[in-house]
């Protein structure tokens, strides 16, 4: 068996080559996609279908829950219009200090979507507020 920390690595490292590879711009374009796309698809296979489609705030809530019960971060706070991810598994797999220019954050940013699209009609934007290794604060509208 593989252990999980090195697929987490080497996802890193795919990314990464993804940035190298088509730029800044396009990398963090196609990997919020594929978050936008995976998150929900890995909703369906742990869950299934929800039987009830939530309001937004009540999504983005369960959201931050399930972040937290998945392990991919140590606690993922909603505080207004704002959610704040401490010490998630993404940018401490980041060798590089400065993570600013990441797209894996772009992904991250991505699942959070994909999953509130995943128990919502209504969609949520995330904006990156602060960018630090071990602290990610998103804006939502």
């Amino acid at each position: 068996m593989v252990d999980p920390d090195i697929l987490l690595i080497a996802m890193v490292e795919l990314i990464e080559g993804v940035r190298n590879l088509i730029g800044d711009k396009g990398a963090n374009a196609v990997l919020r996609d594929a978050g936008r796309h995976s998150g929900p698809k890995l909703l369906e296979s742990l869950i299934g279908h929800l039987p009830e489609v939530l309001e937004r705030e009540e999504a983005v809530r369960r959201t931050c829950m399930m972040l937290e019960e998945l392990g991919f971060a140590k606690k993922v706070e909603k505080e207004d219009s704002t959610i704040r991810v401490q010490d998630d598994i993404f940018s401490d797999a980041i060798r590089a200090e400065d993570i600013q220019k990441s797209p894996v954050v772009y992904f991250l940013m991505g699942l959070i979507e994909g999953f509130v699209q995943f128990m919502t009609d209504d969609k949520v934007v995330l904006t990156p507020k602060e960018v630090e290794k071990g602290n990610l604060v998103f804006s939502y509208s």
